[in-house]
Order: structure tokens, then C-alpha cells, then sequence
């Protein structure tokens, strides 16, 4: 392996043997210099340690494969059609790209995809190698917003989730004195409509670039349109860019102790959706919504009239999938009716367009589906609701399974696709592989990240870790999976980096199956992706 220092000298770059523990240790030294530059408020030590990290081929080479290799839309090309799928198309454009040129970046291709109440969202999608770019930027632009972003924006942030944003309401409203009016608010076409001036007035280094990428048009059925407002939601840097223009919003109702001004009022923030608690609804609509729009029309944006409401607590609001309402002397957080609903046409839909596949494909498709689903939902009052879909998994599987075998017995039926399994009857699989039942995973109460702590931060290395550990530990993988990472401590078996579950893990065969490997504890190693796909071709 080569050395990966800042340098412009180009160079060959074997892809399936790169370090990456050691180039993900090379980038989060720089970014915890700029962290905690940005903490002491050292401004152009920050800016210079900021180029040294775009310079950094390390970066470049980690940018690369959040795009190409990690990332969900890896396989997603924008206007040029290009996807960098294959070792040597990457080990190519690590040599072209050079962030600190000027860079000429393509219009993004827009595309639709149809929202829950029947409307169609715009995305835009840049090309790969401006995604890449902009990756460069974003390691390098965010460790510096993560010292200045305020404690209770929770979206698009690292080691921040939905779940923290949903626990800090329950702080904020389970008090039985505390405050009861709730405006639920929602930013109308917050990405397409941020305005620039604001926006690129806060960022005075790499503005040019970002300006660029901002200003690059959209091609849309063979016809190039403008970009006057807005950043694309495609791009990898968009959050970070809207979380930037949003930053401040808190500021706007911060208490005054020796007035008892904004005595009350919290706000709690998840990208372009947030919350506003106060003492009463007369001071949501003379104070709060007042300076909340005055706040977004700086930046060109509006509360959206639809999904804006003041609301008492005993009434109930959905937020973020969930439904927070407070039933007599206690707070309730629990699945969102709607998002239940949703779930189980999802499934129904699958069942539907395979009718006579094998049950193995089924339950590979279903099982992550619902594992996911379940883990989403499985620090909220949940029980109930995962005991209703379990039931009507079981409906769906069974009329699916009837529909199969119009000319078999229901005895048969249930003696040839459902097993019994200690106490649970009727349970759907084969011999080797079963469906995973929602009433199967534990509801636990998430533990809220502390509000001011950050990943950049070198102080609380082990904070992070401990954290990483405990979600590993309570995530619902399979008992395989869970009982492969507690014997490797949670690091992966090729790199030793720590595993978290954002990673997509990987269970590898020592002795391969295919030539008698068995799938025994002894036989398997939990690796990340990307070290799973070096483990078969160094």
C-alpha cells in the first residue's frame, strides 16, 4: 500500500488492497484538528486544515467509495450515464479528480418519486463524480458545522438519528406541568427553494465550488432549466448545505432568565421538519410564528400552511412516522396509523408480484423488510402493534400459500409452508429459513445521544465506541450474526475497525461452501462490505 499523505502527484492505486482502517484514521485525525479548531474559534487555522483535508488523497479515496461502493444509489447515474462500478473505473477517477481546480460540474437529472399523499417529489441527481466532489467538500465543511450547529437539530447529522429527536420530545412533554401546545411545523419545499445569497454568505471557504454546483441547472426531458433557489436532494452534500441555511432557528426562542422572556418554549428540529413547544397557543401565534417566518423568509422559505398545526398535547400530532400524544397522566410515543398501513400494502405488494416464487426468495426478500421496519419502531410503544402486523402477516402468507395450491387440503397447505417452533404455531418458512415476526424483537427504551457531544470530537473516542457497542448489541440482527459480532468485539474480522449499524455487514465463509464449508459460529467472520469484497480478491 502506497502512502496516502496530501499530495498532487498522481499515482496507481490497487483498489482491492487498500488499508481502509488506516485511510479512515488519516481522515478523522484532520477532522477532529478542524473540530476542535472550530471549538476554540480558530478561524484560519480551520480553513487551512480544511484544504489540507480536500488536498488529502486519503479523503479522495474514502470520497470514492462512499459513492460508488456504500452509498444506496451507487448504482444511480446522473445526465452522463456514467456509474463507477468496477475497481478499475474507480482507480481511474482517483487520479483525474483534483478538488482545488477548478471544476465545471453537470446539470443534475431530475426525477419523481411519489410521495404519501399522492404528489410526486423532485430530485435532483448529480453525476457521479460530482457526488464525489461534493464528498470531498462535505468531510471537510462538516466537522467545522458539527462545533456550531445547535443541540437540538437532530437531522443528517453523524451519531444523531430521528429516535434522539423523538426522545427529547418526550422530555420536553411528559412532564404533567410541563408545556401542552405543540406547533407542528413543516417547511414548504425546503431543499428546491433555500436561497443562495444566504446560504453561500455563511460558508467563506470553498464557496466558489459550491456556488458552482448550486448554480448548475437541471435537465429535465431533454431541456436545461436553472437553478435560481434550491439545492438538489440528490446530492451528497444537500443536507449539510440545508441544515447550514436552517442553523439558528433555535436561537430565535432562547429563554431569557432574568426576564423570563421565551420562558418555555423549546424547539426540536429533524431537517426540514421540526417542533415548537410552548406554555400556550397564544404564544405559539404571536411570538413563535411570527419570527419563525420572518426567520425562513430570509432564507426564501415558508411554513407550509398544509402540514403546519398548533395542536394540545392530549390532542396528538404525528412526527417523523411516530404519533405523540398524551392520554391522562402520561406521554404515549407510538407507531404512526398511516405509516402501519403502509407497511402492510408494502408486503401485500411483494406477495402479490410473486405468486409462485420459491419460499426461500419470499422470506429473503421479507425478512430485512421487516427486520427493519421493527427496528425503527422498537423503542416506542410498539407491542400491540407489532403483535396486529404479526397477525396479519399471517393472513397474507396464508392466503397466498391457499392461492398456490387451489387443489391441496388447508391441512396440507399449513404442513408444507408453516413450522412449529417451541410455542409459536403456524410459523411461515422451510427447514433452513424462517419468517421473522414482528412480535419477535424487544421494545427498548432508546437511550438519547447527549445533546452537545459529537464523533469529532477527540475527547469522547470512547463515549462513541461504547455507544457503537450498545446499538450493535440491541440491533435485530439474526442470532447467527449478533452471537459472530460479540465474538470479534464488534470489530471487523479483516480492517479491526469498530462495526456500527450503518454498516453493511457481512458474514464470510472461511472454508467456502460451496466447497463443504458449513455455516457453523467457527466457520464465519463478520467483515464490512467492502472488506468482504477485498477478502475474495487479494
Amino acid at each position: 500500500m502506497e502512502t496516502i499523505e496530501q499530495s498532487n502527484k498522481r499515482r496507481e492505486t490497487n483498489w482491492a488492497e487498500i488499508e481502509w482502517a488506516k485511510i479512515k484514521r488519516n481522515v478523522r485525525r484532520l477532522q477532529e484538528r478542524i473540530y476542535r479548531a472550530s471549538q476554540q474559534e480558530q478561524w484560519s487555522r480551520v480553513r487551512s486544515l480544511q484544504k489540507l483535508l480536500v488536498r488529502s488523497y486519503a479523503n479522495r479515496l474514502l470520497a470514492i467509495r462512499q459513492v460508488s461502493q456504500d452509498n444506496k444509489g451507487r448504482k444511480t447515474a446522473g445526465i452522463d450515464g456514467v456509474v463507477y462500478d468496477t475497481p478499475a473505473k474507480r482507480q481511474q477517477l482517483s487520479q483525474q479528480l483534483d478538488p482545488l481546480k477548478y471544476h465545471h460540474p453537470a446539470p443534475v437529472r431530475r426525477i419523481y418519486i411519489p410521495k404519501a399523499n399522492g404528489k410526486q417529489r423532485p430530485l435532483g441527481i448529480p453525476t457521479q463524480k460530482d457526488r464525489v466532489q461534493q464528498a470531498i467538500l462535505k468531510a471537510a465543511l462538516e466537522p467545522e458545522w458539527e462545533a456550531k450547529f445547535e443541540p437540538s437539530s437532530y437531522g443528517f447529522r453523524p451519531g444523531k438519528s430521528c429516535h434522539d429527536a423523538i426522545s427529547h420530545l418526550f422530555n420536553l412533554l411528559s412532564k404533567r406541568n410541563g408545556s401542552q401546545w405543540i406547533l407542528d411545523a413543516d417547511i414548504s419545499g425546503c431543499f428546491d427553494n433555500i436561497a443562495h445569497a444566504p446560504l453561500l454568505a455563511q460558508i467563506p471557504v470553498f464557496e466558489p465550488s459550491i456556488q458552482r454546483w448550486l448554480k448548475a441547472g437541471v435537465m429535465e426531458q431533454g431541456q436545461q432549466q436553472p437553478t435560481p433557489s434550491g439545492t438538489p436532494q440528490g446530492g451528497t452534500i444537500s443536507p449539510l448545505l440545508a441544515n447550514i441555511a436552517l442553523n439558528g432557528i433555535q436561537t430565535l426562542f432562547k429563554t431569557n432568565r432574568r426576564t423570563g422572556e421565551n420562558g418555555g418554549i423549546n424547539l426540536v428540529r429533524y431537517a426540514d421538519d421540526f417542533v415548537v413547544v410552548a406554555n400556550s397557543r397564544a404564544e405559539l401565534e404571536t411570538v413563535v410564528l411570527p419570527r419563525l417566518k420572518a426567520f425562513l423568509a430570509e432564507r426564501g422559505l415558508k411554513l407550509n400552511p398544509e402540514k403546519s398545526q398548533i395542536v394540545h398535547r392530549t390532542t396528538g400530532f404525528n412526527f417523523l412516522g411516530f404519533n405523540v400524544r398524551y392520554y391522562k397522566d402520561k406521554l404515549l410515543i407510538k407507531p404512526q396509523k398511516e405509516k402501519v398501513q403502509q407497511f402492510l400494502r408494502r408486503i401485500k405488494t411483494i406477495l402479490k408480484q410473486n405468486r409462485q416464487t420459491p419460499v426461500k426468495v419470499i422470506l429473503i426478500k421479507l425478512n430485512p423488510l421487516i427486520r427493519g421496519w421493527c427496528n425503527y419502531y422498537r423503542h416506542c410503544v410498539a407491542r400491540k402493534t407489532f403483535t396486529y402486523v404479526s397477525h396479519r402477516l399471517w393472513q397474507m402468507l396464508w392466503r397466498w400459500a391457499i392461492r398456490r395450491h387451489p387443489n391441496k387440503t388447508k391441512q396440507w397447505v399449513k404442513d408444507h409452508y408453516f413450522q412449529t417452533v417451541g410455542r409459536r404455531q403456524w410459523l411461515f418458512g422451510s427447514q433452513t429459513l424462517k419468517l421473522y415476526l414482528p412480535t419477535q424483537t424487544k421494545i427498548r427504551r432508546h437511550r438519547m445521544v447527549k445533546t452537545s457531544y459529537s464523533p469529532y470530537d477527540p475527547a469522547l473516542r470512547s463515549y462513541w465506541q461504547q455507544r457503537t457497542r450498545s446499538q450493535l448489541l440491541q440491533y435485530p440482527f439474526s442470532d447467527l450474526k449478533l452471537r459472530c459480532l460479540k465474538q470479534q468485539n464488534y470489530q471487523c474480522g479483516r480492517c479491526r475497525d469498530l462495526l456500527s449499524i450503518h454498516d453493511t455487514i457481512e458474514l464470510h465463509h472461511r472454508h467456502p461452501r460451496q466447497e463443504g464449508g458449513s455455516t457453523q459460529l467457527d466457520n464465519l467472520i463478520a467483515l464490512h462490505d467492502y472488506c468482504h469484497y477485498q477478502q475474495h480478491h487479494c
